[in-house]
């Protein structure tokens, strides 16, 4: 997520829709007011709209004849009178921008020296003969404190773990120092646990030494189709540098769906094939496994890399032959689901392992996962972690790559949330096909999804329809998805087995029915199935029932974070809606309640790097 402020030209004379004006500032964090009384407020009566930004330190109001704007000045609150006329003014976004987050108005902030309060708006304060910019927040009882911009890296949002909202800290107050003075000392017990158990993995010693080879690096440089993001480039060197070191590598890489991890992994899995060792890719489900194959078979083409496949679209006869290969070690690469695990698959020389989305595998599965981790390097990629594995990374306990930088000319997905109606449905299937485009219409119930594909056909005669789940056989689920890719089906009506996996650049509607039956964070991978291409994407995330409660937050969280790259805020409010549930054990639930997580996770951080420094562990 970009952190360059926002910000809006207005002039005497301009052209521009009045209501147009209105939108993009409440974009830009203000509140519409009926009258303005304090800074990050507007109001828009008849045809003037006024402002209260901090870049003056009086109100702004812009007189409207129609879309063109015939007058800008400045006024005084309490007598009204105008003050100084423009010509043309700039107006900031009232959002606090820190790295990776956007704070805006209303939202709950933590001051690491005072507490926990509400972000008001930027201020703009006369010291001496010059303006300076504050942040206000407001505490207990209205009181507010102004927080200088060189000091913002003292600000972190409140990221709650539970349900509750949080309770406001009073200014001068001895409360919150005694609060966090606790628990600074739970952290660093904690700190010193979670070590431990890392440290074991540290003492662990390869029996290889992988060394990286520049030309091949550069070969599969020049063959990629892309231009590498300066993330791609900076996660490829942090896991280089993984490989060359003598202990396992145990990476988090994190990155929005179609950013780039496949391309990472290839580099990390071609190094090590190079250096003469096994390498397997795991993935949760066919459809993805599928995909990766066909992937990493067409990038890996003019490369003497032998791969192969194993999941159910592979026939018994076939898997066989793969188990025989991997065991004499003719097969450098593997790409498989869960059947990977299986207790008879034997490698010749296994040396790194990379597992698609984790989370998505069952507990039986993880208990075979870490019998294949032991000594290998390992590299898990997700799109939105779980709360668990995101926070052991984020304290700087596990290592972790991110992905932010989305690909050139890719653009954020337009999202709605709404109520289902066929009629609106109809219309937005029709826009999409009109301009040649392919649509996923989500319906999650397998029993019904052959109705569903005969009334859509009665309602759109003129469309090629079909659909899948996951309870089809092999051939037909093979055939359907080969049709879709191949641009033979308009409609794919289909179960979540569409969540991982299908890259189609042609598909850029997205309809989900009964969206508040699932999780954010899947929500967010289903969304991630559109805009891959250079077109405009549209996801309709649509509801039968009056939504309530975390159902809500869950959609109106999704249709607020449409920017590139949110799967790590959308993890974040996954664990904030849903609670943190036994993360770290019911103490320290407590204990990132008190402060939110981010604070919390910071202090972690904190500790572990001291901790280390002074050896008190061994690491």
């Amino acid at each position: 997520m970009s952190t360059q402020e926002r910000s809006i030209n207005l002039a005497v004379g301009q052209n521009i829709n009045y209501d147009d004006v209105i939108i993009q500032l409440h974009n830009f964090g203000y509140e519409r007011q009926s009258e303005i009384s304090s800074f990050g407020q507007i109001s828009a009566v008849g045809d003037t709209i006024k402002i209260y930004c901090c870049s003056d330190p009086n109100p702004i109001a812009i007189e409207f004849w129609g879309n063109n704007i015939e007058s800008i000045y400045s006024f005084s609150l309490a007598k009204k009178n105008k003050i100084e006329k423009y010509q043309q003014i700039h107006i900031n976004e009232n959002h606090l921008r820190l790295p990776g987050i956007k704070i805006k108005p209303g939202d709950f902030v933590v001051h690491e020296d005072h507490g926990i309060g509400i972000y008001k708006s930027k201020v703009k304060k006369q010291l001496a003969e010059s303006y300076r910019q504050f942040y206000s927040i407001e505490y207990l009882n209205g009181d507010n404190l102004y927080v200088p911009e060189s000091a913002k890296n003292k600000i972190t949002v409140y990221q709650g773990v539970g349900r509750r909202q949080p309770r406001l800290s009073r200014l001068g107050s001895p409360v919150w120092q005694k609060t966090k003075k606790k628990v600074e000392q739970s952290i660093i017990h904690l700190a010193r646990e979670l070590l431990e158990v890392y440290a074991k993995r540290e003492l662990v010693k390869k029996d290889r030494v992988i060394k990286i080879d520049k030309k091949w690096d550069k070969k599969l440089a020049d063959t990629f189709e892309h231009i590498e993001t300066s993330d791609q480039e900076k996660a490829i060197a942090e896991i280089y540098a993984d490989l060359e070191k003598s202990t396992p590598m145990d990476r988090l890489l994190i990155g929005d769906v179609g950013f780039g991890k496949t391309e990472v992994a290839i580099r990390a899995a071609t190094q090590v094939i190079n250096n003469g060792f096994q390498v397997v890719i795991l993935a949760p489900t066919t459809i993805l496994s599928r995909q990766h194959y066909k992937t990493i078979s067409k990038r890996l083409q003019d490369f003497p890399i032998k791969i192969a496949e194993l999941s159910r679209f592979v026939s018994a006869e076939k898997q066989k032959e793969v188990e025989g290969n991997l065991s004499s070690g003719s097969i450098d690469l593997l790409v498989g689901t869960h059947r990977v695990l299986n207790t008879n698959l034997r490698f010749k020389r296994l040396g790194l392992l990379i597992i698609d989305e984790e989370q998505k595998f069952g507990v039986k599965d993880k208990e075979k996962l870490k019998k294949l981790k032991t000594d290998v390097d390992v590299l898990s990629m997700s799109a939105t972690p779980i709360p668990r594995t995101l926070f052991i990374s984020l304290s700087g306990i596990r290592q972790i790559s991110v992905i932010k930088t989305p690909p050139k000319n890719r653009k954020p997905i337009v999202t709605k949330v709404e109520q289902y109606n066929d009629s609106k449905i109809i219309e937005y299937i029709r826009r999409e096909l009109k301009r040649g485009g392919q649509v996923y219409f989500l319906h999650n119930d397998v029993k019904t999804i052959q109705a569903k594909n005969k009334k859509l056909k009665k309602l759109l005669p003129e469309a090629r329809i079909s659909f899948a789940h996951g309870q089809m056989s092999e051939n037909d689920l093979a055939t359907v998805m080969a049709g879709f890719a191949a641009g033979d089906i308009d409609i794919l009506i289909c179960s979540t087995i569409i969540e991982n996996g299908l890259d189609i650049p042609q598909a850029n509607t997205l309809i989900i029915e009964d969206a508040d039956r699932f999780g954010l964070s899947q929500l967010y991978q289903l969304r991630g199935r559109i805009g891959r291409g250079l077109d405009q994407a549209y996801a309709y995330i649509t509801f039968k029932k009056k939504l309530v409660g975390n159902a809500y937050k869950r959609l109106s969280a999704l249709a607020e974070k449409t920017d590139l790259g949110s799967g790590f805020d959308i993890a974040f409010s996954d664990l904030e809606i849903r609670g943190g549930g036994n993360i770290l054990g019911r103490q320290q639930h407590g204990n990132m309640e008190e402060l939110g997580l981010m604070l919390y996770t910071k202090l972690l951080e904190q500790a572990v790097k001291r901790i280390k420094k002074n050896k008190d562990i061994a690491v």
